[in-house]
């Protein structure tokens, strides 16, 4: 199979199943929050983030290894995933009682409840359950088999919603929610385990050579680092809201962060089906590198701009129908929309930095986007709360794009100019669709309101040339030949 079917065939699988899992778990997200209320949604959503921030310290940047170096020489890979379990393993020891003692420390001076307690010790073994599961993602990544992980996917979020919906219907609330993610975890694990096995022909098992630990470790040190300002910026104002304003500002910004990190389905299965035709393509050739940056980052542009602009505009909308007793996720919503762009480019952008081996680059701008985000939530969740945590998130994205794309033209030399024609162009069919929103906003429902965007924005954007027939015919070619294949 060619390198270009590979690539569609991931991104389509990736895609699709990502969308499955995201509308099912956007939907049941609905549902848990009209059932939970303020305070409990804000205690769940608390001890969730909490406990995946030390999920950086179980990785510790060896997943990514992985998947790179098992893209390049595939003939190492069983050799370094059983190495990389053992380490994992010792990792695992080494975390969990920190990440409890971490938690009890800072409630010192903080009365935490009962509630909230047990739930940051359930949700510490599904993290324990996730990282390992990734060591297995990492080896049918790195063998380009991600349809293997887009089904896996979708049954995890299947479990989530079957069980979710029925400990919520029977009136359990946080704890039991948290057992089932629990009891999905377990199942995506065991698949991911069963997958390695039976489909990649390779049988987990411990290897432990101590003259490669360091090595292995230095090469992991910047995917760890990058891995830790991710998760950090990600979790980070969740933790902060905690102990800075209270569990109802935590339900309202997580409500409007929930609905942005549901619309980044799109640039997530990209990243994830071109990281390892990145690295190997920085290997082979720099054109079909640079020509595989390009495409994504301009598809991307014209999938973020309007969304930005329509979510924007229908925030309150959007809200008041899926949310309606948490008026207050309005302004952060439109705020998030605000920075949706840079949230969607900046994907490319850190894929192509780790592709080249400039991971040590992309840790150092990500490590200042992180600074600017706590610094920024220091100054601005004490008189702004869950407002101030959302500026900060999306201006430590737009600084971490402003760092990373001068970085990423050193490497292959884009066509700047030809970026800046899409997305000149995406702005204009956009701000034609806004106004076209603005103009029917007092006559129609949500659903024709998207109705008329798309159709509005699609039309303008074919009129300039914003993207092309030939484009299109292409890009669903590459679709249908990987199907195929």
């Amino acid at each position: 199979m060619s390198l270009t079917s590979k690539i569609a065939k991931n991104t389509t699988y990736l895609s699709l199943s990502s969308l499955f899992q995201k509308i099912l778990s956007f939907g049941f997200y609905i549902y848990l929050a009209n059932q939970l209320g303020e305070v409990l949604l804000g205690r769940y959503n608390f001890a969730l983030n909490y406990t995946t921030i030390f999920v950086i310290v179980m990785n510790f940047g060896l997943v990514p290894v992985l998947t790179r170096e098992g893209a390049k020489f595939k003939e190492k890979i069983e050799e370094l995933f059983g190495f990389i379990l053992s380490v994992k393993l010792i990792l695992a020891v080494i975390t969990l009682p920190l990440m409890f003692g971490i938690f009890h420390a800072l409630n010192l001076s903080k009365e935490m409840p009962i509630e909230t307690i047990q739930l940051v010790y359930l949700a510490g073994i599904v993290v324990l359950l996730d990282t390992f599961r990734s060591v297995f993602l990492a080896v049918l990544r790195a063998k380009q088999e991600m349809h293997y992980e887009a089904i896996g996917q979708a049954l995890y979020q299947v479990v989530v919603v079957a069980g979710g919906a029925a400990v919520l219907m029977s009136g359990f609330k946080t704890r039991a929610m948290v057992l089932v993610i629990m009891a999905a975890s377990l199942v995506y694990f065991c698949y991911s385990v069963y997958v390695v096995v039976a489909k990649a022909k390779i049988r987990p098992h411990l290897r432990w050579t101590a003259g490669q630990l360091i090595p292995l470790l230095k090469v992991a040190a910047p995917f760890a680092l990058a891995d830790i300002f991710f998760k950090l910026n990600g979790s980070i104002d969740t933790v902060m809201l905690e102990y800075l304003a209270g569990d109802r500002y935590i339900a309202w910004y997580n409500i409007a962060s929930k609905l942005t990190i549901t619309l980044t389905i799109i640039p997530g299965a990209f990243a994830t089906a071109f990281f390892p035709a990145m690295s190997k393509a920085f290997v082979e050739s720099k054109d079909v590198l640079k020509q595989i940056f390009e495409q994504t980052t301009q598809y991307l542009i014209i999938v973020a701009i309007p969304i930005s602009f329509g979510a924007y505009l229908l925030a309150p909308q959007i809200i008041n129908i899926a949310f309606p007793d948490f008026p207050a996720a309005i302004p952060a919503l439109q705020i998030f929309m605000a920075g949706l762009l840079f949230l969607f480019i900046n994907y490319p952008i850190g894929n192509l930095l780790n592709a080249a081996n400039k991971q040590k680059m992309n840790t150092i701008n990500m490590g200042i986007a992180l600074i600017v985000n706590i610094v920024l939530n220091i100054i601005l969740i004490p008189q702004h709360t869950y407002l101030g945590a959302s500026i900060a998130a999306v201006v430590s994205v737009v600084v971490l794009v402003g760092l990373g794309l001068p970085r990423a033209y050193q490497i292959i030399q884009f066509n700047v100019l030809d970026l800046l024609e899409r997305l000149a162009k995406a702005v204009l069919a956009a701000t034609a669709m806004a106004v076209a929103l603005y103009a029917f906003a007092p006559y129609s429902g949500v659903l024709t309101l998207m109705a008329i965007g798309i159709t509005s924005y699609s039309v303008v954007l074919f009129l300039v040339r914003g993207i092309t027939i030939a484009e299109c015919r292409l890009l669903f070619q590459s679709v249908l030949s990987k199907r195929k294949a």
